[in-house]
């Protein structure tokens, strides 16, 4: 039931519905004509990709935001053609996580029940729209709670911190903090989304948690540890006789498992499912608790806006987070009022062609740093009085032209992969250049024009990571530096061998298309279902591919067992305790070499059943080998990371073509091309056709220059020394 105070909610809209923006002499605003009351914003799928539709129109919506944004900066983007924003709004005072002693640029708009702050939103709005009145937007909504409802609702906190602190919040587990503040989204967008403003929004981003990126690592509260119980007992069937033999305890007796627990192995560094039962579970129901929270919020924009507006979030962090609550990135694909997902970094830290194949946008938060970076203690002291933020990770290049060529490079990946994208100007200032808005200006323009052409992706590599698995890892072993680093680093090798790779959830290889795809590389596999092995059976294991297999693939079913990967691979796969880190001697045909390869704990070996023993330990264990299977081929590295020149080799004999030299960086659709290299290279196609250069920037430049034009053909001889990246539309002949 909802608090009565929010009655008042249902006049909000008439207070924004005055609300207008000025419109300059002279002014004609952009073809097709937009208009509040026929506003539909969508994303559909377009030349291959999903892409944003704005009144049945696909746009380009490269776009820019500030936490601290000046009104000049919102004038100088419209002025390079950049005209889509967001504002960034928030429903309380604390700021983004813990006790920094910083704040807001705006204030927060929930004052109290029922009471929200409309004039805040205006201003968000005024600001942008005064300075380009061709602007297009979408407010971002920070939505952990307020002081004065935690003050309310104690019980229905996490309990960190002094009553009415930054560091008390309210528990993701609180369905009063969701149903209440997806009534509060709800509301806001219906009063912005009825206002003379609604012509120029086009959608909302809810945003929660530490960073605003959904992320909280571990929550006992009270109020999580009801729901976690009444989570468990209808995950079981709702049958207390066999949770009580599960577990030993009755359902009623259950808690969630201290943090301690839920940081030591069974085994090494796995979870044992005989033995850590609850802790698995518990991290399954952690990661679906903050998504169901961010759903909620999702449905309020849609609802909200009778469905004409499109939701997102910030999501899917499994390469660097998985114990923050983002192992339900499913949950949030299946989703029907989601229709974009980001990450912040500029690149993928996650399963991008995931979102991409659920009919969702990717939408690349860039806060790459540039020479113009400051700390904003210099920028605010009012903002960071103390300077907790003066760190040396703020800063970028030390010049401008180096800045534009890392700019240049992370907006190829997005160019190309057919992502949208927004540049984060965090504290502001760092952009304040015309070299910069120059760029910025022609990317408009190269991502306007790719629109028009297939934006399929060229891959014939696909890298799988399985959210899944990481429930039976114990807090701590993936995240960012734990004893799973290798699987990032693995996973920059396989960016490094001279050819593209797409990079989905493991479960997406039930459905997707495999025609293409000459090797698979399954970086976590550790947890298969009966069900998984016989799908990547009928499926993967299939038309002469060939299969990487990382470290322990399959080693958890119903029980922890080496028999297990042995059953899969077909090969004799043994376990000890551990292995240190090692220097592996490699042997193929024609050449010896050796990789570092990293310690491990349980320690896989091949004792027999390979084809061929590639690499070995300094003791004679084979951690490196190939088997032949009726029509595809595996390869087993027990201990990773395989260096890029081994992968590269392996890739060529699958059928993958090769597009340049090991240590280059590929992205390659049907339509575009872009290279990140050194020295000098033969780029090869994989058929005949002429490149057309985009974004020339050469080294130590601060501006643009008449790219190179290549004429039909298969190979190309290509000097990266003044170009660290090239990007190029392929023209087909």
């Amino acid at each position: 039931m909802t608090h009565p105070a929010f009655c008042v909610w249902l006049c909000a809209g008439v207070a924004l519905s005055a609300l207008a923006a000025p419109t300059p002499a002279g002014h004609t605003p952009p073809q097709p004509q937009v208009n509040a009351a026929r506003m539909l914003c969508e994303v559909k799928s377009h030349q291959g990709k999903p892409t944003l539709f704005v009144n049945g129109v696909p746009r380009f919506p490269m776009a820019y935001t500030s936490y601290y944004p000046e009104p000049f900066r919102y004038r100088q983007m419209g002025e390079h053609g950049v005209h889509v924003y967001s504002v960034t709004l928030t429903l309380t005072d604390k700021w983004l996580g813990g006790e920094k002693p910083v704040k807001w640029d705006t204030p927060g708009l929930w004052r109290g029940p029922g009471e929200v702050d409309l004039s805040v939103v205006e201003a968000s709005l005024k600001k942008v729209l005064d300075e380009d009145p061709d602007a297009l937007i979408f407010p971002r909504i920070y939505c952990d709670s307020p002081v004065w409802w935690d003050l309310l609702h104690p019980e229905e906190t996490n309990g960190e911190g002094p009553l009415g602190g930054q560091a008390r919040r309210q528990s993701f587990s609180s369905l009063v903090w969701r149903r209440d503040t997806a009534a509060a989204v709800k509301e806001i967008v219906r009063a912005v989304t009825a206002s003379k403003y609604g012509d120029r929004v086009i959608g909302f981003m809810v945003t929660a948690g530490g960073t605003e990126e959904l992320a909280k690592a571990y929550d006992a509260s009270p109020c999580a540890q009801r729901r976690f119980r009444e989570w468990l007992f209808a995950e079981y069937g709702k049958d207390a006789a066999a949770v009580e033999r599960l577990f030993g305890k009755k359902i009623e007796t259950i808690s969630i498992p201290p943090l301690d627990a839920c940081s030591r192995g069974d085994c090494g560094n796995f979870l044992d499912p005989q033995k850590s039962r609850l802790v698995i579970d518990y991290r399954r129901f952690h990661s679906l608790e903050l998504v169901d929270s961010a759903l909620a919020f999702c449905r309020a924009v849609k609802e909200g806006s009778d469905g004409r507006l499109v939701a997102g979030l910030f999501y899917g962090y499994t390469r660097i987070w998985p114990d923050t609550g983002h192992l339900a990135l499913r949950r949030v694909l299946d989703c029907k009022d989601v229709d974009f997902v980001t990450t912040a970094g500029g690149f993928s830290y996650t399963e991008t062609d995931s979102v991409l194949k659920a009919g969702k946008l990717f939408y690349s938060e860039i806060d790459t740093r540039t020479s113009l970076s400051q700390w904003i203690s210099k920028l605010r002291p009012d903002i960071d009085p103390q300077g907790v933020y003066n760190e040396k990770r703020w800063f970028g290049p030390p010049t401008i032209p180096e800045s534009l060529q890392q700019l240049k490079a992370v907006f190829a990946q997005n160019l190309v992969n057919g992502w949208a994208n927004w540049w984060f100007d965090l504290w502001g200032g760092w952009y304040d250049d015309e070299a910069f808005l120059k760029m910025f200006a022609q990317m408009q323009a190269v991502g306007e024009e790719s629109l028009r052409h297939s934006r399929q992706s060229a891959a014939q590599i696909a890298v799988v990571l399985d959210e899944n698995a990481y429930r039976y890892l114990p807090y701590g072993a993936a995240q960012n530096g734990g004893k799973f680093a290798w699987i990032i680093a693995q996973l920059n090798a396989v960016a490094a061998i001279g050819a593209p790779y797409d990079f989905y959830l493991l479960d997406d290889l039930a459905d997707l298309d495999l025609s293409r795809t000459r090797m698979i590389v399954f970086l976590n596999a550790f947890a298969l279902s009966e069900g998984q092995r016989q799908m990547i059976r009928s499926r993967c294991m299939t038309d002469r591919r060939l299969l990487v297999w990382l470290y322990a693939p399959g080693l958890v079913s119903d029980t922890l067992s080496a028999d297990n990967v042995s059953s899969l691979l077909g090969m004799d796969v043994r376990m000890e305790a551990s292995h240190p880190a090692a220097r592996i001697d490699v042997k193929l045909a024609g050449a010896e070499t050796n990789y570092a390869g990293a310690a491990v704990s349980p320690f896989l070996y091949v004792a027999g059943g390979a084809d061929a023993a590639v690499g070995q330990t300094a003791e004679g264990r084979v951690v490196v080998a190939e088997k032949q299977g009726a029509d595809c081929r595996s390869l087993f590295v027990a201990m990773p990371p395989l260096p890029a020149h081994l992968l590269r080799r392996y890739a060529g004999e699958a059928g993958v073509h090769l597009y340049a030299e090991a240590g280059c960086t590929v992205y390659a659709s049907e339509s575009h091309l872009a290279l990140v290299a050194s020295g000098k290279q033969t780029v090869r196609l994989p058929r005949t056709a002429a490149l057309k250069e985009l974004l020339a920037l050469r080294k130590g430049a601060s501006t643009l220059s008449e790219g190179e034009s290549f004429p039909a053909g298969t190979a190309f001889d290509m000097d990266f020394s003044e170009h660290p990246c090239r990007v190029f539309r392929v023209l087909e002949q």
